[in-house]
């Protein structure tokens, strides 16, 4: 049996070796095939990934929303948007008619809306946002809704930071710690246990499980994967700042400046003169100078600054999925009139907004209704109005063809005159109230064709819009 020197076979391997590259040549060690560095590009962003999480920052996200306006509405606009013009609909056929209308106003007046929406904010700026009950009831007590009727309900909005769970998630956790030094809920200080069934969370758009165990439950802001384009927007818009500062730049040239500068005070004398010179340039439109020196006036050019920064913009708009116009107010250009703009981004605010909403929404209407009536809504599902606004215009005709087409049913027997009347409430074009349409009978009714153009004449009924 023949042995062989392990040392000696390295060696002629080295020897023998073909240096098939840069890599090879320099001795650098290569990365097995197969792995995830084996791509330059899976490599890139495996180094761009590898930080921090930016959601773990909150004291530098509440500095960012501060100071910048066009961050607060990456955040705000698409929330405010949802709800804009009444956008949530409330509707339920457990309550009735004046049931109904209370829900709604009592809502309005006791900010609930508003709450929701705060939640929202500071679900998508911190990566989850959260709802107290507050209730006259010992708050760290589970909730006894059976008691809620006719007592005080407040809804308290936060974030995660200033509300958060005693435990590893906020979703298993029995109770959590709020802290607030302005109001608290009990008036006894500045931090309270609160139990689980007194709070409703909004965490958005699921994050992968890795990112929410690190983040125990909670999920990432929305400026996780948007911060190198917001670096690089504001990086372009410093660097033109310091552009336009310095773009005139003035040359003195002056006779014997090197053996001026060797003499014990020369360096006193240059900036003496320099700075005489310069005053003297920025009050009075003549500047005496030694008939051996110079001056010159050297101006930056800028082409292409304004395309650059255009381009950051858009880059910047893609990333968090808003159009120019809702960012930064620039409107399209060319032959698109924005529309197709405005449906990409009404699609974002139904996915990222009301989607991710529905259960929250949900949890603080059955609330409000078991303070007012004692019971839940099983049926309530959160309904919300078209993001698209048309002309008065566009939707007269619609509503002109709707009456048409429900008319035309009623003639044809299929559907009855409260059915109609019921449709045309729904659509908000005919606002009929339930006695109203109890009344209608298909057997002793006049034409109802006739009866409803009458009373759109004469005033009698109330129109709207949906």
């Amino acid at each position: 049996m023949k042995y062989y020197n392990r040392k000696q076979f390295n060696k002629n391997r080295e020897t023998n070796r073909v240096n098939n590259g840069l890599a090879d040549a320099l001795d650098i060690p290569q990365m097995p095939t197969g792995d995830i560095y084996d791509s330059s590009i899976i490599k890139r962003l495996f180094d761009k990934s590898v930080h921090q999480l930016l959601t773990y920052n909150w004291v530098g996200l509440t500095n960012a929303y501060n100071k910048n306006s066009f961050l607060q509405t990456a955040v705000n606009q698409k929330v405010e948007d949802a709800f804009h013009n009444d956008g949530l609909i409330i509707d339920t056929k457990t309550l009735d008619t004046e049931e109904l209308e209370e829900l709604r106003r009592v809502m309005e007046e006791e900010g609930d809306i508003e709450a929701i929406m705060d939640c929202i904010r500071w679900g998508r700026l911190y990566g989850g946002g959260v709802i107290i009950a507050n209730t006259e009831q010992n708050p760290e007590l589970p909730l006894d809704e059976k008691q809620l009727k006719g007592k005080r309900l407040k809804f308290i909005a936060t974030n995660r930071w200033q509300c958060y769970p005693l435990g590893l998630s906020p979703f298993t956790a029995k109770s959590f710690i709020f802290t607030d030094t302005i109001k608290n809920i009990n008036d006894k200080g500045s931090t309270q246990t609160i139990d689980k069934s007194r709070i409703g969370i909004y965490t958005g758009t699921n994050a992968p499980y890795i990112t929410r165990s690190m983040l125990q439950g909670w999920n990432t802001s929305i400026f996780e994967g948007i911060l190198e384009p917001i670096e690089n927007l504001l990086g372009g818009f410093n660097v033109t700042l310091e552009l336009l500062s310095e773009a005139k730049i003035d040359i003195f040239k002056i006779a014997d400046l090197a053996n001026t500068l060797l003499s014990p005070d020369g360096e006193q004398k240059i900036r003496k003169r320099l700075s005489i010179a310069t005053a003297n340039k920025n009050y009075k439109s003549s500047l005496a100078m030694d008939s051996n020196d110079d001056y010159q006036q050297k101006q930056i050019s800028f082409g292409g600054i304004p395309q650059l920064l255009e381009q950051l913009m858009y880059i910047f708009c893609g990333y968090l999925r808003y159009p120019v116009s809702k960012l930064f107010g620039i409107g399209s250009s060319g032959f698109s009139s924005g529309e197709d703009d405005l449906e990409n981004y009404n699609g974002t605010v139904d996915s990222e907004v009301r989607t991710t909403a529905r259960q929250l929404i949900t949890w603080v209407v059955n609330l409000r209704c078991q303070q007012l009536f004692g019971r839940r809504l099983p049926d309530f599902r959160p309904k919300w109005r078209p993001l698209r606004v048309m002309s008065e215009k566009d939707m007269a005709e619609i509503n002109s063809r709707k009456l048409d087409d429900y008319l035309k049913l009623k003639e044809a027997q299929i559907m009855t005159g409260q059915q109609v009347a019921q449709k045309l409430t729904e659509d908000g074009y005919i606002l009929f109230s339930d006695e109203e349409i109890n009344k209608i009978s298909d057997e002793f009714e006049p034409d109802l064709e006739t009866s409803i153009k009458d009373d759109l004449k004469s005033g009698n009924v109330k129109t709207g819009r949906s």
